[in-house]
């Protein structure tokens, strides 16, 4: 193992790695954007209560076979910094000797498990780049709701590349990352992402709607900005990668086992997967926009109500819908709701923090509190709103209330972001939708205070 004192999260990955018993009792390693996620080879050399004391982890849960070490949203670094400590190669997989008693397999989580996995890994790597375009679409909002520059000016022009670039070409990002999923070199991902957003499918000539291929059609779709079509092309091509890798002579394979897979699947996954997938993706924003627009109030309490259940409990794949409502509608109605629940649950975590005596708790409430207002919510989910219960009871109740009012006003975004208070400039679209957002985030924090006020009795 590499000197700990050579990286930056040394001491962290250090303590990690003899709280669960070396580096050679890793199996498996990998993140999502706020856990970092080790697989043992053996289950009886982890020790639980050393690894949930290690400094800079703020909870670890257990599931499907995974120690799941939740550490926020400087998980990349660390997981960086494991990787090269333990010498695991790139993916996070080692190969350790199997140990003669006590060894424990991965379990594998159900199919919608699965797939909301799969998702999640298809997008997160990209979120830094999306989240970054979002932001500069917020600014050249601020920009010309305020004035200061006319929407048609080259100084806009410029800023509108900049920001909608990562959308645009929303294929290639994702196309990377579901190469790294499906296990395939990445420049392949980048290539069926390619292949989709070539002229001749994304701009055909006049009256053009398919090519004729053989026995069936394919048809001239324009994939920009599309997350669903790359995913499934990605792994059709995948599948087909690995059979013919598998018995190609490894002195041949870099001439024939891309091509080959290639000419077989590039016509599949242009012809039936990528629009399957276009079909999918619309299907999934007809069916959330018809259920906004006819349930509305009760359909954004619901969803805004469970989010922080979905946020302790590892349920991702939101972001996959809120980029294609982005893409399709041109604005998003649930991203929102993170927003609205980051604030209830700072409310509620505030509000409890007023019934405790001056002391490290009331400090950690506070603190952990004020950093909600951020969209960082895992330290007061885990280390207060959780163990306490009646503070994340009261987030719930607040986020609930929010989301059912802001439904009622009809507040949307316009561009994704991280959902805390520097993401308010990506609601103005110059009518009252920003206005709007100002009364529900209000609704929001108020309401949770109140009930968590209530809720809470005070320390004696």
């Amino acid at each position: 193992m590499q000197n700990a004192s050579n990286y930056e999260y040394g001491k962290m990955c250090s303590d990690i790695l003899d709280a669960i018993g070396g580096a050679g009792n890793v199996k498996n390693v990998f993140h999502c954007i706020t856990r970092l996620r080790i697989v043992p080879v053996n289950r009886d050399l982890v020790d639980m209560d050393k690894l949930k004391n290690v400094s800079g982890i703020m909870k670890v849960l257990e599931s499907s076979g995974q120690l799941q070490c939740v550490i926020g949203t400087t998980v990349p670094e660390v997981y960086a910094d494991f990787l090269a400590m333990t010498g695991a190669a790139a993916g996070g997989e080692v190969s350790p000797e199997p140990a003669d008693k006590g060894e424990i397999e991965e379990k594998k989580p159900n199919l919608l498990a699965r797939g909301l996995n799969t998702l999640a890994s298809c997008v997160t790597p990209g979120l830094y780049a999306i989240v970054a375009g979002g932001m500069i679409k917020g600014v050249i909002s601020l920009l010309t709701s305020l004035g200061l520059f006319p929407a048609d000016s080259d100084i806009i022009t410029v800023l509108e590349a900049v920001g909608d670039a990562p959308f645009y070409f929303m294929p290639f990002i994702i196309g990377y990352a579901a190469a790294k999923r499906f296990k395939v070199k990445e420049i392949f991902g980048i290539m069926v992402a390619g292949i989709l957003m070539y002229s001749t499918f994304l701009s055909p000539p006049e009256g053009v709607t398919s090519y004729s291929f053989g026995l069936f059609d394919i048809p001239a779709y324009n994939y920009k900005g599309s997350i669903f079509p790359v995913i499934l092309s990605v792994w059709i091509f995948s599948l087909f990668y690995h059979l013919i890798d598998k018995y190609m002579p490894k002195n041949l394979r870099i001439v024939f086992s891309g091509s080959l897979a290639f000419l077989i699947s590039a016509p599949l996954f242009l012809g039936f997967a990528a629009p399957l997938g276009n079909w999918v993706a619309n299907i999934m924003t007809g069916a959330f926009a018809w259920l906004f627009n006819n349930a509305g109030p009760l359909a954004g309490a619901l969803f805004c109500g469970i989010v922080p259940l979905t946020i302790i409990f590892g349920i991702k794949g939101w972001s996959a819908i809120e980029l294609n409502n982005l893409a399709t509608l041109g604005y998003d109605f649930m991203l929102p709701n993170f927003f609205y629940s980051n604030l209830a649950v700072s409310g509620a975590v505030l509000a409890y923090a007023l019934k405790l005596k001056r002391g490290e708790a009331k400090s950690a409430a506070i603190s952990t509190g004020l950093v909600c207002i951020l969209g960082i919510t895992e330290p007061a989910l885990y280390g207060i709103a959780l163990p306490e219960k009646k503070p994340l009871a009261a987030a719930m109740a607040g986020g609930a209330i929010a989301g059912a009012v802001a439904m009622l006003l009809g507040v949307v975004t316009y561009a994704f972001s991280m959902p805390g208070i520097t993401s308010i400039a990506t609601y103005m679209d110059g009518t009252n939708n920003f206005l709007m957002l100002l009364v529900v985030m209000v609704i929001a924090w108020v309401s949770s205070f109140v009930i968590s006020f209530l809720l809470n009795k005070k320390e004696q």
